[in-house]
């Protein structure tokens, strides 16, 4: 049975891992960073390769394959790690580390891609609202009015210098 774990990717054992807390596709995509048809597509192929009858079904004999698997803890070896200086989003810290906190607040605010991004006045992705400060609402309120003005403004003067220049092309010409 070992050969059909062996063709299990690492990414579709992190969606049947995600499943096994009993998330769905949008929550597992929001988690991982990626779309949700991409969560569907994995955890379809890995359903195939497992020959299982649903997510959740593959996701238990998954777990159940490696709780088997797991190596046995060396005795007085040191399990935690000393994490990277700049170490990925993906690697989850050990329980009870001072990086747990750090991490679940990266996680709630979506990743460092919506950090980027949070003076838009658009909702994150996979967000239910914007999370801009009233202060910020307030001056995005005044500047769209003022942004639409000179938008408007400029597409005036561009059609009236247009058509000055279509009728002193229209004077040369005829």
């Amino acid at each position: 049975m070992t050969p059909r774990f062996d063709r299990v990717t690492e990414a579709q054992r992190e969606c049947l891992r995600l499943v096994l807390t009993r998330r769905n596709s949008k929550e597992i995509a929001l988690a991982l960073g990626i779309s949700s048809h991409t969560v569907d597509k994995r955890l379809e192929r890995a359903i195939a390769t497992l020959g299982a009858t649903s997510r959740f079904d593959a996701a238990r004999i998954l777990a159940e394959h490696e709780a088997q698997s797991a190596p046995a803890p060396v005795a007085g070896a040191d399990t935690t790690y000393e994490p990277f200086v700049y170490q990925s989003p993906d690697i989850v810290p050990v329980a009870g580390s001072d990086m747990v906190a750090a991490s679940e607040e990266l996680a709630q605010r979506g990743g460092s891609r919506d950090a980027k991004a949070a003076w838009l006045p658009i909702r994150p992705k996979g967000g239910r609202y914007n999370t801009l400060s009233m202060g910020r609402r307030l001056a995005w309120i005044g500047l769209i009015p003022v942004a639409l003005a000179v938008a408007v403004g400029m597409l005036g003067f561009g059609l009236s210098v247009a058509s000055k220049l279509f009728k002193l092309v229209a004077t040369v010409l005829l």
